[in-house]
């Protein structure tokens, strides 16, 4: 089966198509001059010697069929990733520890591609968990409230502060009582005024000691109340926000730590590899970047004037010189509206298959299909060209023999076919070898 072709302007300079026809009406001449001359002399000289024998002309048939036909125009330019995504290190300043991907290589989403070096952040994770810890100890013995034995000893701590109160109020009215004595003993003139400053001094020393006493007292008291009540609100809410910001101390540092694993953001090809190892982690430098779905576009640049043939999702076929056996059908996605101002020209993007054979940068040209289209066709050496838009093939008629037949010729086609755009009908049997030597009328032998 003929693959469809497109329509070229090689074709369109119909001189050298004349010239092939009258080289090969030369050649046929020449022939003629050369076959045998065992012939009647009545016969005319204008007729071929097989003719004069009265022989029918060995031949071989093609026939007209009906051919899908694409025309279209070429245009040139290079691959590029469709979306080209640069993955890079969050965390800076670690060293590259293992690397795991490398270009070319197909990467699923969230795959590991390289490892950073996390021992100090691992450090750092063991002491945040351990103040975790601590805090939740502290906000639990809070929330539970007193123990009883804490109680106990709280009310013993108030019973012996006020067995101390009673103490220091029995001193006191002892040393005041002798106070009051020696005050008349020393009025009576009985004792030295030094005597009852000494026993002045005691009392005081005594009501400081009563004071004293009465303090403990109120603070054991007010330790007991605590117990009995419980921790105020105030004091377990701040243990809890210590809590709090030491759990957010192990969030971060576990972030960090992940941070560590540099992961594919999207399933792809690996386009290039920056990442090396011993090298030192860097926010701003991509590691790797990854061809997203490993889609690749061929970027044409079309002329202007050329511009209002293409649309979106017409086919194109890919090819490169440096590669035959490189051949596959794209499809128009985008037309840039902009056109460059000096060249002239505006960016196609055409959507590539997937195939490992096709690599960013690489220079392909692309023939865009303007129109699909049918028409019938038949091998381009069973023509005779007469004119620059017109040809005579031989057509088999009834009793084997054939009739001359002008037709339309249009474009050249791949498969080394012609277009006919009239004077034949599809299924009609044209004289493939042979026409040379054929006028209309004359009788054949079909040779398989």
């Amino acid at each position: 089966m003929i693959q469809p072709a497109s329509r070229f302007g090689i074709f369109k300079n119909r001189r050298l198509w004349i010239g092939l026809g009258f080289g090969l009406v030369i050649v046929g001449a020449s022939l003629k001059l050369l076959a045998p001359t065992a012939q009647s002399p009545t016969v005319s000289g204008d007729s071929p010697a097989i003719a004069q024998t009265g022989e029918a002309t060995p031949v071989t048939l093609v026939t007209a069929e009906l051919t899908a036909i694409q025309e279209g125009f070429n245009a040139t330019g290079t691959v590029t990733a469709t979306e080209l995504l640069p993955v890079t290190a969050q965390a800076s300043g670690l060293q590259i520890q293992t690397i795991l991907a490398d270009e070319g290589q197909s990467v699923r989403g969230g795959q590991v591609l390289a490892r950073l070096n996390s021992s100090l952040l691992q450090a750092q994770l063991t002491q945040a968990q351990a103040s975790v810890a601590q805090a939740e100890a502290r906000v639990a013995e809070l929330r539970s409230g007193s123990r009883l034995e804490e109680i106990n000893r709280a009310q013993e701590g108030v019973r012996i502060a006020t067995a101390g109160v009673a103490q220091a109020q029995s001193d006191l009215e002892l040393v005041q009582k002798r106070v009051q004595r020696n005050q008349t003993l020393e009025v009576e003139g009985a004792i030295a005024r030094d005597r009852l400053d000494e026993i002045l001094n005691q009392a005081r020393i005594e009501a400081a000691n009563l004071q004293q006493a009465k303090a403990r007292l109120a603070e054991a008291q007010s330790q007991l109340t605590e117990l009995r009540q419980g921790p105020r609100p105030e004091v377990i809410t701040q243990a809890e926000a210590q809590l709090q910001q030491a759990q957010g101390q192990v969030q971060l540092i576990t972030a960090q730590l992940q941070q560590t694993q540099i992961l594919a953001p999207a399933s792809g090809t690996i386009a290039t590899r920056n990442a090396r190892v011993g090298a030192i982690s860097n926010a701003s430098e991509p590691l790797f970047t990854i061809i997203q779905g490993g889609q690749l576009e061929l970027e044409l640049m079309i002329p202007e004037t050329q511009l209002p043939q293409v649309r979106s999702g017409q086919v194109v076929r890919i090819t490169a010189e440096n590669n035959p056996d490189l051949s596959l059908n794209g499809q128009v996605r985008t037309i840039n509206p902009v056109v460059n101002a000096q060249s002239r020209q505006a960016t196609v993007n055409v959507m590539l298959p997937i195939n490992p054979s096709l690599k960013p940068g690489m220079f392909l040209k692309g023939e865009i299909i303007t129109r699909n289209t049918q028409g019938i066709t038949i091998p381009t050496a069973a023509l005779l060209p007469q004119t620059e838009e017109q040809a005579v093939v031989f057509v088999l008629a009834g009793d084997n023999r054939v009739r001359r037949q002008t037709v339309a010729v249009g474009e050249l086609l791949g498969g080394d076919r012609v277009e006919i755009l009239a004077g034949l009908e599809v299924g009609d049997r044209i004289v493939l070898e042979g026409a040379p030597y054929l006028k209309d009328g004359d009788q054949v032998t079909i040779e398989s």
